[in-house]
């Protein structure tokens, strides 16, 4: 007979969590040992290419670190460790940096021809990992979701714009070197970083990325943190981001219609903004930070919720006008 307290037996969230940080574990482990044979072939004159070439390290160096933190979070739970709820709201945005970069090292190694099964694998891991996080967070903060996804679109937001200011100097110091965004005449930054449109205010655009996107960042992370702020605080962040919305609204005109071109780190960063926009904007509105009479605000509640369905659509507009501009899926 057994004399376990079922209230204490691990859940099965704990057990699938684990079980991801030691799966995670094993395979960046593994995927580690064999880009280092990568990188000392590549000392012999062999090139790197992909996420390697990019970060001149494994990149599953640095999702061994996030897998070891996933599973010592998991063990901790067998153990009987118990996480104050709000411990998730800030292990959720982890996660999904972790599962952003991983699309960002298939992309590479897509673009590179190198593609192996690691990066997918740890794509679904932290994916699974950033769901069971999710599951956990705390309701009754009605922020939490613009706190974690604010977190999670300044740091990709930042990352495109630090590999943009990464090529604009490389263009500097060796001009004969492509950047390494060119992937084809249609996609590719160097025209746009070359272009007047690419400094428009006399210093290369990637530059207001950088100092915007720490900004955001330091807001999601106090909002994750519950801080609240005055009204003129959100409005003021609603009109940064109208402000960031309308920047790159031109930028993707100057983009298609001007330079002919889809530069892909300039593309993470629309990405990015534009949920971002719909996210504080219409929250500002449900909350009451911008008045608005009763039924606009409902309406804007309601909204609210479907923000990746308004953000897909505004992805196909863009899409649509590049591709009868550019026939993109022909040229691609």
């Amino acid at each position: 007979m057994s004399t376990t307290d079922p209230s204490t037996r691990p859940d099965r969230l704990t057990l699938l969590l684990t079980a991801a940080g030691a799966l995670g574990v094993i395979s960046s482990f593994v995927s580690t040992v064999v880009a280092f044979k990568g990188i000392e072939a590549a000392a012999k004159g062999v090139k790197l290419i992909g996420a390697d070439n990019e970060l001149g390290f494994p990149s599953s160096a640095f999702a061994l670190v996030l897998f070891a933190v996933i599973l010592a979070v998991g063990v901790a739970q067998l153990a009987g460790a118990e996480f104050r709820r709000g411990w998730w709201s800030g292990m959720t945005p982890l996660l999904l940096i972790g599962s952003v970069f991983e699309v960002w090292v298939l992309y590479l190694a897509l673009v590179g021809r190198a593609f192996t099964v690691f990066p997918l694998v740890q794509l679904i891991l932290f994916a699974g990992a950033a769901a069971i996080a999710i599951i956990r967070m705390p309701r009754e903060t009605p922020s939490i979701a613009l706190g974690v996804f604010l977190v999670v679109a300044s740091v990709s937001g930042f990352f495109a714009a630090f590999r943009l200011v990464v090529d604009k100097v490389g263009t500097f110091t060796n001009p004969d070197v492509a950047p390494t965004c060119n992937v084809s005449v249609l996609v590719q930054c160097g025209k746009n970083l070359g272009s007047p449109q690419g400094s428009i205010f006399g210093f290369p655009n990637p530059l207001i990325g950088v100092g915007g996107w720490v900004a955001v960042l330091m807001v999601g992370i106090m909002i994750l943190a519950g801080m609240r702020f005055a009204r003129w605080f959100w409005i003021a962040l609603n009109v940064g981001m109208l402000g960031a919305l309308a920047f790159i609204i031109w930028l993707i005109t100057q983009s298609i219609f001007d330079l002919h071109t889809l530069c892909p780190w300039c593309m993470a960063t629309w990405s990015v903004v534009i949920p971002a926009f719909w996210l504080v904007t219409l929250y500002n509105l449900k909350e009451g930070n911008i008045p608005l009479p009763a039924g606009a605000v409902r309406v804007a509640g309601v909204a609210y919720t479907y923000v990746p369905l308004i953000t897909l659509i505004c992805y196909l507009v863009v899409f649509l006008i590049a591709q009868v501009r550019l026939d993109v899926i022909n040229r691609f």
